[in-house]
């Protein structure tokens, strides 16, 4: 408060200050929210291997998958609660809206991060299959498709037609094959047996109740695939959005209880001119 001569009246000036983030007690507050994610996955992973059963692991592993969601979604929020928490109580206000911001930008921080770590470990381990596959363009018959009891058995079956130093590169025929493409694999089966594109044909024609069976098993097999990304990505998207509201009311219930953190010290008084 500062004072000011007016006509010789003496008028009081307020100057308001609005609140602003402290960025150092976000921080803080994603290092604890970081720290009780991992011991809450540390504590989840005990848990996982002691309830796997090795003698029925069918049953045990739905059991596992469906733990693995439910605690990842009660870790999330549990430790972006914490996180929000004391990321008010480290900003010392008793303030429950500055609070619950605190708490949400925590939560931002904590995405953001983990977003960036995943995506840098998949291009890492996407780096390492490209290296042990050869790089993208030093083996035209890299890339084979995913191995289905049916596939690799068609598979089996086009690598013992081909014959010499082709012998082994049945992968781009068999992914011509499971597309859909049989003209391109009969191409590909003839250029590479050195016979016609007839003969070719004939050979693939002994193999059709091989092919049907490896189309149907790729089908099912990418439907699966789907149904499991979907569910990941829905699990991620709840765990993610409670996390949300968690670190909102920790931000929110931490600023209203300031005073249990600081009411027994004993703080320097300081004159303001």
């Amino acid at each position: 408060m500062s004072y000011v001569a007016n006509d010789g009246l003496i008028q009081d000036e307020l100057a308001l200050a609005h609140p602003t983030m402290r960025f150092s007690a976000i921080i803080a507050g994603w290092l604890v929210a970081t720290a009780t994610a991992g011991l809450l996955y540390c504590a989840g992973l005990a848990l996982g291997f002691a309830g796997f059963d090795a003698w029925n692991a069918a049953g045990s592993a739905k059991g596992v998958g469906i733990g693995t969601a439910v605690w990842m979604i009660i870790t999330w929020a549990a430790a972006l609660f914490i996180g929000g928490m004391f990321a008010a109580w480290f900003d010392g206000r008793n303030d429950d809206t500055s609070g619950a911001l605190h708490g949400v930008t925590v939560w931002g921080l904590s995405l953001t991060t983990t977003a960036l770590w995943l995506a840098l470990g998949l291009g890492h381990a996407m780096s390492g299959h490209n290296e042990h596959m050869g790089g993208p363009g030093s083996d035209m018959h890299g890339g084979a498709p995913a191995m289905t009891p049916a596939v690799s058995v068609l598979d089996a079956n086009i690598a013992y037609a081909l014959t010499g130093r082709e012998r082994g590169g049945s992968a781009p025929i068999v992914g011509a094959i499971l597309a859909g493409q049989d003209d391109i694999a009969t191409a590909l089966l003839a250029a590479d047996t050195g016979t016609s594109q007839d003969s070719a044909a004939a050979s693939l024609q002994k193999l059709t109740p091989q092919i049907d069976a490896a189309r149907s098993e790729s089908k099912m097999a990418a439907d699966k695939a789907a149904h499991y990304l979907s569910l990941t990505l829905w699990i991620a998207f709840i765990s993610g959005f409670l996390a949300l509201l968690a670190s909102a009311v920790g931000g929110w219930l931490g600023a209203g209880h300031i005073h249990r953190v600081y009411h027994l010290r004993k703080y320097p008084v300081r004159r303001v001119a």
